[in-house]
């Protein structure tokens, strides 16, 4: 057995944060800064601390550049001394998911075999964080090919969740959750394209935003359901991030960026009577008993916001072949030459199987979708369910065997993919816990309703913090 491997499942065994500075929020942090309490150049030092010493179990960082963010911390914390920060993000640490080019650090590998050669340019994500003055600590770990919903890699080991180290941070932003939550930043950019940044969010007790497809420019490698977006410990804390990412960039084609939008004034602005619908299953779908009474508790938050909440049973049919065959055509042809973990060999070989029909039957259902979805919004202005339909699995549990298509596997995606496959955002905020782990509530509304739904999950989280 390997050292990886070697913690006992039976145990349970999390990452203290060390120092109290890092659990703080991106917006302590920016307060703090403003009055002279803190500085970027101490709070960065307790960040590289940290992941110094818990790393190395934990795997949430591929890679790492203490000396270049030592300097950014520098260059923060004299803007700041002078009453000249570029944004409220100026000297707050981050990371970013290696799926994502950053300037100064390896090319992506995706989860795959190291890379030497360095990125050359700045992604849009890394590009505006720059201009804000964030400090990157390092690029986050995630799966080979960003395919299946757990991080574990050849290269890097196995990620696991600082709540549980028997468990898994879930995928494929498991590094940026697990780096989030274990106080290795104040923020992780991730990207979602069936559930990779709320999925994590939920396993992990952190805050995950996957935008409205195409608001966060996002290049290289563009496809038509994957987007960046923030995690974080509050939604305050996204939507600043939000501020930052969601600007004009110009190099993604599929680009629809709103400047005008301010998304941290959006939260502080009234909470209008907003209609909101709750579906325990989206008519397909098989919570465990456990996480579906916490999430039902969590409900009475509405009350207290004084919004009503009608349950309702049927949102869609269910969409996971639908989401498999536009996730994986692309890889069709690779699962001869793969030597990777089984997981996504599982998903190379199904890819295998897709022919031109297969193609089509994808477009008919996501259209199918798209009304489905379209309808619901006739009569909701948010839909709200579990997150994920359990807590975060254990360590090997998930694909024990590799068969993607097992119920199981299959479920654990079923709130998630349907707003990536017709672009509407969703938000994941904690709960509650279920033995010991956390569990999510998923917010998902209509294409550009980002603002809203930040503004409706921090008042709800607000009220859960109180009555937790």
């Amino acid at each position: 057995m390997s050292d990886e491997m070697a913690i006992d499942a039976h145990t349970r065994t999390s990452i203290p944060v060390r120092n109290p500075i890092l659990a703080l929020t991106a917006s302590a942090l920016s307060h703090a800064y403003r009055a002279g309490e803190l500085s970027p150049v101490e709070v960065t030092e307790a960040a590289l601390s940290q992941i110094a010493e818990f790393d190395p179990q934990l795997h949430a960082f591929c890679e790492t550049r203490a000396d270049a963010a030592r300097v950014s911390a520098r260059e923060a914390e004299a803007r700041w001394l002078s009453g000249a920060p570029l944004s409220p993000l100026d000297g707050v640490p981050v990371s970013i998911k290696d799926h994502i080019d950053v300037m100064g650090f390896l090319a992506p590998n995706r989860g795959g075999p190291a890379r030497q050669e360095e990125s050359s340019f700045d992604s849009p994500c890394a590009a505006r964080l720059r201009e804000a003055g964030a400090v990157m600590l390092g690029k986050t770990t995630m799966p080979e090919l960003s395919v299946v919903p757990v991080t574990q890699t050849a290269a890097w080991g196995i990620t696991r969740n600082p709540v549980d180290l028997a468990h898994s941070p879930g995928g494929s932003s498991g590094g940026a959750a697990a780096a989030v939550a274990a106080g290795m930043g104040a923020i992780a950019i991730g990207s979602d394209g069936g559930g990779s940044i709320r999925l994590p969010a939920s396993f992990t007790g952190t805050f995950g935003h996957k935008p409205t497809f195409g608001i966060v420019p996002y290049y290289p490698g563009q496809t038509d359901r994957t987007v960046a977006g923030p995690i974080a410990r509050s939604c305050e804390d996204l939507a600043l991030a939000m501020d930052v990412i969601a600007r004009p960039d110009g190099r993604d084609w599929t680009e629809q960026s709103r400047a005008d939008v301010r998304y941290a004034d959006a939260l502080r602005a009234p909470l209008p009577r907003l209609r909101i619908g709750f579906s325990a299953s989206f008519g397909f779908q098989k919570p465990d008993a456990e996480v579906l009474a916490c999430v039902m508790r969590a409900l009475g938050a509405f009350d207290t916001l004084g919004l009503e909440v009608e349950t309702f049973e049927r949102l869609c049919d269910d969409p996971f072949m639908t989401y498999m065959r536009q996730a994986t055509l692309r890889l069709r042809g690779r699962s001869a030459s793969y030597r990777g973990p089984e997981a996504v060999g599982s998903v190379l070989r199904l890819a295998d199987t897709w022919s031109a029909d297969d193609n089509q039957r994808m477009i008919d259902a996501r259209a199918k979708l798209a009304e489905d979805f379209f309808g619901a919004f006739q009569r909701f202005d948010v839909i709200v369910s579990p997150s994920a339909p359990f807590t975060a699995p254990r360590v090997g549990d998930f694909y024990p065997d590799g068969v993607i298509t097992s119920e199981a596997n299959r479920n654990l995606i079923g709130y998630a993919a349907p707003f990536n496959l017709v672009h509407l955002p969703a938000i994941s905020i904690p709960c509650g816990r279920v033995n010991g782990l956390p569990v999510g509530l998923q917010l998902g509304g209509p294409r550009y309703s980002d603002a809203q739904l930040l503004q409706l999950a921090h008042r709800l989280s607000e009220v859960l913090c109180t009555v937790s």
